[in-house]
């Protein structure tokens, strides 16, 4: 009996800040956030559009923990964003938890396959424009 693993999917990944600013004012500097540790590899499978995508939720492992969990980040509090197969079973369900039936990003609705190249290439896009916030 052979147990069939799900396809990879393509998702944008980034990493959480090894520092961000904290207080009033920026005055203190905190390592990572409060659910991931800096350096934290994080799945982004969405984000809120009428928010101009200052908030994305997010997937990955909190801290102490091998659990993978589901938050909402603000995209300045992540860096190095790039775009990755996703192969852990545990991550895409959660991934698929927050999709809930719904491709994610914008330029998932117009794609079928999420695991294609044509998907890969615009969610490089979607990437790089995060990158910008």
């Amino acid at each position: 009996m052979t147990s069939e693993e799900p396809p990879a999917v393509w998702c944008i990944v980034a990493n959480v800040v090894e520092e961000r600013p904290y207080g009033p004012g920026g005055e203190e500097t905190r390592r990572g956030l409060k659910i991931f540790p800096a350096g934290a590899k994080l799945y982004v499978p969405d984000g809120f559009g009428g928010m101009g995508w200052e908030t994305v939720e997010v997937v990955g492992r909190g801290r102490g923990s091998a659990r993978f969990v589901a938050a909402r980040v603000q995209t300045g509090q992540l860096s190095n964003w790039r775009v990755k197969a996703v192969y852990s079973p545990a991550a895409l369900q959660q991934i698929e938890r927050i999709r809930a039936g719904r491709p994610g990003f914008w330029p998932a609705s117009t794609f079928a396959d999420l695991t294609s190249q044509a998907y890969h290439d615009a969610l490089l896009e979607v990437a790089a424009a995060l990158a910008t916030r």
